[in-house]
């Protein structure tokens, strides 16, 4: 496992986490459609899932022939979890303070104004820090689920295994 294919995947992921924020904000989900947020940006899930996909096959066709086990696709993936998760922090930092610094103020008044949480209680859930930290562990979970399917779906089977089940 080379540590650079892994290290371009992160930032990778890094640029589309970004990009998908541009997207995010054009579309007015973070401004005058933030009504609409929560129920798209689940979509994003979806992007995640897509970049753990194409840098696990990345990973695979690197490896020598027939040699890319269950072990190493953990290896892979934690490592690849590792990276992006420990991104995760900058790459929030530099969507709510550069490209959405309106995001908070606006999901607080949505908050508030539906009565779905008091001013204080908004103001304490919706805020860099918070999200960060939300942000780390959703991250850090859902890049260790992608890892335990991947690494299955990924592994070379041995030719020993494929001879006894008669394929």
């Amino acid at each position: 496992m080379e540590i650079r294919k892994i290290l371009k995947w992160g930032l990778i992921f890094f640029v589309v986490t970004l990009l998908w924020s541009l997207f995010e904000k054009w579309m007015g989900w973070h401004g005058e459609r933030i009504s609409q947020h929560a129920q798209y940006a689940n979509l994003y899930d979806i992007l995640f899932a897509g970049i753990y996909v194409l840098a696990f096959r990345d990973g695979k066709r690197k490896a020598v022939p027939g040699s890319f086990t269950f072990r190493q696709g953990i290896l892979y993936g934690a490592t690849l979890t590792g990276i992006i998760t420990l991104l995760s922090p900058l790459i929030q930092t530099v969507i709510h303070s550069w490209i959405s610094p309106e995001f908070f103020p606006n999901v607080i008044q949505l908050a508030t104004d539906n009565h779905i949480l008091s001013p204080e209680e908004a103001q304490a859930k919706f805020n860099l820090g918070n999200y960060i930290v939300e942000n780390l562990i959703g991250t850090f979970l859902l890049g260790l689920i992608c890892t335990l399917l991947l690494a299955l779906l990924f592994r070379t089977r041995s030719a020993k295994v494929a001879i006894d089940q008669g394929k």
